[in-house]
């Protein structure tokens, strides 16, 4: 049909053209965007599913790196990985059940945003900081403040310590 009108239309105007190449994206640009969506869903599913693997093994194992946080909050992130696993295989199974020229429901910028939302989430939770220890007794740092002076000090004024410039005459 395109095809046809092109070659039937051999005297038409830029505007002409611009209006049919409008009329043919209304129909194009839909079965595009769904060839998108289906190519890149399994890539953003990978992702997601690294994603929540990830946090949700730091969460329910924290080991020395994690263990200063509280079980509660460690406790919301493994929640949090729970309810967009859910969510997935919610939209995956109404994905699966659509056929493949309507409209997806599960689309790549929904998985991004949820999996954002939950990397900003337990980013916070986990960057709290470790509780520093005790600080040693002040006692110990002066003595060894001393022991560095008398060290530097202690070099011969005709030797070159370290940083002295040459004398250049």
């Amino acid at each position: 049909k395109a095809e046809d009108w092109l070659y039937d239309t051999y005297d038409a105007t830029k505007v002409m053209y611009v209006e049919k190449l409008d009329e043919l994206k209304r129909i194009g640009d839909p079965v595009q965007f769904r060839f998108k969506e289906a190519e890149n869903r399994a890539d953003w599913i990978n992702a997601v599913k690294g994603t929540v693997t990830n946090y949700s093994t730091a969460a329910k194992n924290p080991g020395e790196q994690y263990g200063h946080i509280s079980p509660d909050k460690l406790a919301s992130i493994v929640k949090e990985c729970d309810a967009v696993t859910a969510w997935m295989t919610e939209m995956q199974a109404k994905q699966e059940a659509m056929p493949k020229h309507e409209k997806p429901v599960f689309l790549c910028s929904d998985m991004e945003k949820k999996n954002q939302d939950l990397a900003k989430m337990a980013d916070e939770i986990l960057r709290e900081p470790k509780p520093k220890p005790a600080a040693p007794p002040a006692e110990e740092k002066k003595e060894e403040e001393p022991k560095t002076e008398k060290t530097e000090e202690a070099a011969p004024e005709g030797e070159k310590k370290e940083g002295d410039v040459a004398d250049v005459d």
